[in-house]
């Protein structure tokens, strides 16, 4: 049976403090790097003077409230509607330096039941809050140096050989079969900045300023570093990769990201030459955020997805994947809410 958690009526605080954020409003999510396994493998596998242009479309819908590990009663029918429409592109400066942008534009709607008997202390009117913003977001651009060992770096379809030299012994198959490729290990550092072309002055229909966390942009330029490994042995390829987002400074609404990691493990299984099966594991990692220097409530926390994902590879370098993030694990900084899936779907185009 989920209980009522008396943290929903911090509403009464709204009018006291501009950066506070009610637990009704949104959940944790904040990156707009693809977590998808596809978007990582691209960055470190197209070659020099290639481009690759995909764009991809992400869903969720928060409508569950948490208090910690817990789920809790929302009693304000709350929810948040994130969709984020993002043009990647990447291009391979060399063999061994890609380039990459993301644009996105964001759709943030969150609508929620106020009893105003909460903040006026009497017996009110039910009556229900709709505010969201949408436009263009943060900016992010990236850079990826990659360091590639031994002979196994092998671009392009690789086939099964009718001689007995020990391909056959990997998959009992007939000669001329289609293997997958070779690829790696491959290692990469990666380096960029979140960008502050969002805006953060969206407005509601009464002209207030909404909360920083239902706004576009974070108002500040941040650093991204990371590292990634990538690998790929004929139908099966696997790879880690961590990210990490170091809040800048206050924006000029005096409020501050918290710090931010992501990480991921993924293995992946080519069905046939066109199909590919992709395990993921992906943890997200929040700090706190901060307003005039004091900690805001309702934010941050610790998520673990898995994610599985299909990949279609189809003629002319095309490619399209279907992604699910499920959460497995969920640890929020008081009370927030959260989705039950993220659905996300990527096209790309490869340009020689």
């Amino acid at each position: 049976m989920k209980k009522i958690s008396r943290c929903a009526i911090v509403i009464t605080l709204a009018g006291l403090w501009p950066g506070m954020a009610l637990p009704g409003e949104i959940g944790p999510r904040r990156m707009t790097l693809p977590n998808e396994n596809l978007a990582k493998e691209s960055y470190l596998t197209v070659p020099g003077g290639n481009w690759v242009f995909a764009l991809s479309y992400e869903y969720e819908m928060l409508e569950n409230a948490f208090t910690g590990k817990k789920e809790i009663y929302n009693n304000e029918n709350a929810f948040t509607l994130n969709s984020t429409l993002a043009l990647d592109i990447t291009y391979g400066l060399s063999d061994n330096i890609t380039l990459n942008a993301i644009i996105p534009h964001k759709y943030v709607f969150n609508t929620r039941r106020v009893d105003s008997s909460l903040v006026a202390g009497t017996e009110g009117i039910v009556f229900t809050d709709r505010r969201g913003s949408q436009g263009l977001g943060d900016l992010i651009l990236m850079s990826y140096l990659r360091i590639r060992f031994g002979d196994l770096v092998r671009f392009g379809d690789e086939y099964y050989p009718s001689g007995d030299d020990g391909y056959d012994d990997y998959i009992s198959s007939g000669p001329n079969e289609y293997a997958g490729r070779r690829q790696g290990p491959i290692f990469a550092l990666a380096l960029g900045a979140r960008l502050p072309t969002g805006r953060t002055d969206a407005v509601d229909t009464r002209g207030v300023r909404l909360p920083d966390n239902l706004q576009l942009g974070t108002g500040t330029m941040d650093p991204l570093a990371g590292l990634l490994y990538h690998q790929r042995y004929y139908r099966l390829g696997w790879g880690l990769s961590g990210l990490y987002r170091m809040s800048s400074k206050e924006n000029i609404n005096h409020y501050q990201w918290g710090n931010e990691i992501i990480a991921a493990a993924y293995l992946s299984y080519r069905l046939n030459r066109n199909l590919e099966w992709v395990n993921q594991c992906n943890g997200n990692w929040m700090d706190h955020d901060t307003y005039n220097g004091a900690r805001v409530p309702n934010r941050g926390g610790t998520v673990l997805f898995y994610t599985p994902s299909l990949v279609y590879v189809g003629a002319k370098n095309v490619t399209l994947q279907a992604s699910a993030e499920i959460p497995v694990y969920r640890d929020f900084h008081e009370s927030q809410l959260m989705s039950d899936y993220i659905i996300n779907i990527r096209t790309a185009l490869l340009i020689r």
